[in-house]
């Protein structure tokens, strides 16, 4: 397996990720506050994924690292 072409796409994801909690952002200072509510919410998930993506990241470069 070749785990840091692995670790690359979930960073490519995360990159992906941070460009749609940019657009929430900024949706969300001309929002509504039923609409900003939201669009909280909707930015909360989306953290969530980022997170996840830049953590598998990290950890599949550890195993190629390990794999060297």
């Amino acid at each position: 397996m070749n785990y840091l072409a692995w670790s690359m796409e979930y960073k490519n994801t995360a990159d992906e990720l941070a460009k749609v909690i940019d657009k929430l952002k900024a949706q969300r200072a001309s929002a509504s506050p039923s609409v900003k509510k939201e669009l909280d919410r909707k930015i909360s998930k989306f953290r969530i994924y980022f997170r996840e993506c830049m953590e598998t990241a990290s950890l599949l470069r550890e195993r190629h690292s390990d794999a060297a």
